[in-house]
């Protein structure tokens, strides 16, 4: 034990002498609440359990959401105006993303407060992909209600719709480092389509452009605050 202690007590002052946001504050992990995740087994428990995992910062659920063949689609438009359905994440990107904005790291301040409303009665429907089975793929949309304080002075509001597409365990790519073994019982988010509404104002690159209070912003505009 003492061989690691003086690592450690290093690792905190290198960064509090840096002025850098330090990942071992109380602050920080005092705001992961106790409650316990739904159980992905249908449809609509896997997008609670996105819910909740939203609220309560659970990075490591959230990880265990997503099939390796996961894509976020953005809600935009192109040059001319046109609808633009351009892949904005996967799967990668998606988890870090949520860990930036959840509990940040040795040189980024999560957001101070996180709320998010989806509809009160989440209704399954067969998957209207092209070549999808209704018994292992399902689509549910949901209205988003969604607030981020980044910090004291900047907040954004994320209003809209969101389409999730879900696949069955015993049929869906299930990222190896994860450990599942396919499941009929558990259900995996495969496909995000965002469908908010933004101010039309472009987005920034980092939360410390300074953004302003409430912020109207899509989801895919939100994301694009917390990238690595």
């Amino acid at each position: 034990m003492r061989r690691f202690a003086p690592s450690l007590a290093a690792l905190i002052a290198l960064v509090a002498v840096a002025g850098c946001f330090n990942p071992f504050s109380p602050r920080v992990l005092s705001e992961r609440v106790t409650s316990v995740a739904p159980a992905p087994t249908t449809p609509q428990n896997a997008i609670r359990r996105f819910e909740w995992c939203w609220v309560n910062r659970g990075v490591q659920e959230y990880k265990e959401l997503f099939t390796d063949d996961y894509v976020f689609i953005s809600a935009g438009t192109d040059s001319a105006g046109n609808p633009s359905r351009e892949i904005q994440a996967r799967r990668d990107d998606e988890v870090q993303i949520a860990q930036n904005m959840f509990i940040g790291s040795a040189d980024r301040a999560p957001a101070e407060k996180i709320t998010l409303l989806f509809d009160r009665n989440l209704i399954s429907r067969p998957d209207t992909r092209p070549g999808k089975n209704a018994k292992w793929h399902q689509q549910i949309r949901t209205s988003v209600d969604l607030r981020v304080q980044i910090d004291s002075n900047n907040s954004v509001e994320v209003q809209g719709n969101a389409l999730f597409f879900l696949t069955r365990g015993d049929s869906a790519a299930i990222p190896a480092e994860l450990g599942f073994r396919p499941d009929s019982l558990r259900w995996w988010i495969d496909r995000w389509e965002d469908e908010t509404l933004g101010s039309g104002n472009a987005a920034r690159t980092a939360p410390s452009a300074g953004i302003g209070p409430d912020v109207r912003m899509t989801m895919a505009e939100l994301k694009s605050l917390y990238r690595r």
